[in-house]
C-alpha cells in the first residue's frame, strides 16, 4: 500500500541510490569555492548529476566551512531550476533545531536535561510516568521516553489520505489534541531504558513543552535563538513565510508526475515543521564544525555530546554514524532531506529533494569522498 504516515517524518537507514544520469541536466554553481574547492566542486557536481535522474529537483552542498560548493539540478515544480535559496520542507531535520533549543535553554538556566517534562507543560496535563520515574527532556531528545512513534489520534483515515495524495496526516492535529492524547497512554517501556526508539510524538511534545515554558511559539524560538544569531533568514515554519519565501519554495512531489500537499505540522512543529534552504543549512552545519565562532557555542557542544546516562549512538537530536559523524534526515509527503557533519574531517553535506526519493547513501558517500 506504500509507506504509511508513521514511516515518513523520521530517520531511516541509508539505502542505495537508484538514480541514473539524465542527459542535458542543467548545472549551476552556487556560492563560493575556496581552499582547493575545485576538486570538491567536481565531486559535488557529479553527485548531483547522478541524483537528478529520477528526482524532480535536487540541491546538494558539501565541503569544509569556507569551501562549500553547492550544485542544483531539475525543477522546483514552478518551471525554474532550484538554487541555494530555494526553500524545501526539511521534515525531521527540524528535530536537530528542537534539540538545539533544548540545549540553549539549559545554557540559559531555564531548564535542565533531567527536568521532568510535566514541569514545563500546562497544568493538568496527564503524562505517563510517576514521580519516581518521570519522562525528562533528555528522554524526549534521545528517543528514550518510551512514547510511541506517533500520536494515538492518527488513524486509518489520516494514513489513507497520505497514501492517496501525500496529504499531511497531522494537518488537523492541534497542540491541545497532542496533550489530550497523552491521557491514559501506556509507554512501551520505562523512560531511559533500552535502545532509542524513534518518536515523532516525543519531539513534538518537547517542542510544546519549551513553548509552554517560554510563552513563545516554536517558529519564534527558532528564529530568535538559532536563525537570528546564525544568519539564517530562510529557515521558517509555514506560518512565518513571507510572500517572497512562498515564491521561492519548491513544490513537493510523490513522483516525477504526481504532486504532494504541503505539511505545516502546526500541532507538533518541533517534530518536523521547518522549511529551509541549502544556504541556510550550510550555515547551520558550519556552526556545528566551528561552534566557537558563534553565540551558541555551549549549546551546540551540548547537542553533540553523549548525554549523561544516554545512549552512545545519540547526541541531543543527532544520530551518530561513527566517531565524529552526526546526521539526521527528514521526509514529508513531497520532500526528502539529509544533513551530515564530520567533526573529525571538518566537512559537512546537505541534500534537499522535492520528491519522496531520498539521498542518504549518496550524501554519506559524497562526504567521505571530499574528506579523503
Amino acid at each position: 500500500m506504500g509507506r504509511s504516515a508513521v514511516e515518513v517524518m523520521g530517520p531511516s537507514c541509508p539505502t542505495a541510490p537508484t538514480a541514473h544520469l539524465r542527459s542535458g541536466a542543467r548545472e549551476r554553481l552556487l556560492g563560493p569555492v575556496t581552499s582547493g574547492g575545485q576538486g570538491i566542486a567536481g565531486q559535488v557536481e557529479r553527485a548531483t548529476d547522478r541524483l537528478s535522474r529520477r528526482r524532480v529537483g535536487v540541491v546538494m552542498a558539501a565541503g569544509p566551512p569556507g569551501g562549500v560548493h553547492t550544485a542544483a539540478r531539475g525543477d522546483t515544480g514552478r518551471g525554474a531550476t532550484p538554487d541555494a535559496h530555494t526553500l524545501f520542507e526539511i521534515g525531521s531535520v527540524t528535530k536537530v533545531f528542537t534539540a538545539l533549543l533544548l540545549a540553549d535553554g539549559v545554557v540559559r538556566g531555564q531548564w535542565r536535561l533531567d527536568t521532568p517534562v510535566r514541569d514545563l507543560l500546562p497544568t493538568g496535563t496527564d503524562l505517563p510516568g510517576g514521580d519516581d520515574d518521570p519522562i525528562t527532556l533528555q528522554h524526549l531528545a534521545t528517543h528514550t521516553s518510551g512514547l510511541p512513534r506517533t500520536p494515538g489520534r492518527l488513524g486509518l483515515r489520516e494514513n489513507l489520505a497520505y497514501v492517496r495524495t501525500g496529504a499531511d496526516p497531522y494537518v488537523e492535529l492541534t497542540e491541545p489534541d497532542v496533550l489530550a492524547g497523552l491521557r491514559g497512554l501506556r509507554p512501551r517501556r520505562h523512560p531511559g531504558q533500552g535502545t532509542p526508539r524513534y518518536s515523532n510524538l516525543g519531539f513534538g511534545l518537547l517542542g510544546i513543552a519549551m513553548t509552554s515554558a517560554t510563552g513563545a511559539d516554536f517558529g519564534a524560538l527558532v528564529r530568535d535563538r538559532i536563525c537570528g544569531p546564525l544568519g539564517m533568514p530562510d529557515t521558517v515554519t509555514e506560518d512565518q513565510m513571507t510572500d517572497d519565501q512562498r515564491r521561492r519554495t519548491a513544490l513537493g512531489h510523490r513522483s516525477r508526475r504526481r504532486g504532494a500537499e504541503p505539511w505545516p505540522l502546526r500541532g507538533m512543529p518541533g517534530a518536523g515543521a521547518l522549511r529551509s534552504t541549502a544556504a541556510d543549512m550550510t550555515r547551520f552545519l558550519a556552526a556545528h564544525l566551528d561552534p566557537s565562532t558563534t553565540d551558541l557555542e555551549d549549546a551546540v557542544r551540548l547537542t553533540q555530546a553523549t548525554p549523561p546516562s544516554g545512549p552512545e549512538r545519540m547526541g541531543l537530536g543527532w544520530h551518530r554514524a561513527g566517531p565524529g559523524t552526526l546526521w539526521h534526515n527528514g521526509g514529508t509527503g513531497g520532500f526528502r532531506s539529509i544533513t551530515v557533519v564530520d567533526t573529525v574531517g571538518r566537512t559537512l553535506a546537505v541534500t534537499l529533494v522535492n520528491q519522496t526519493r531520498g539521498a542518504d547513501l549518496p550524501t554519506f558517500r559524497l562526504l567521505r569522498a571530499i574528506g579523503s
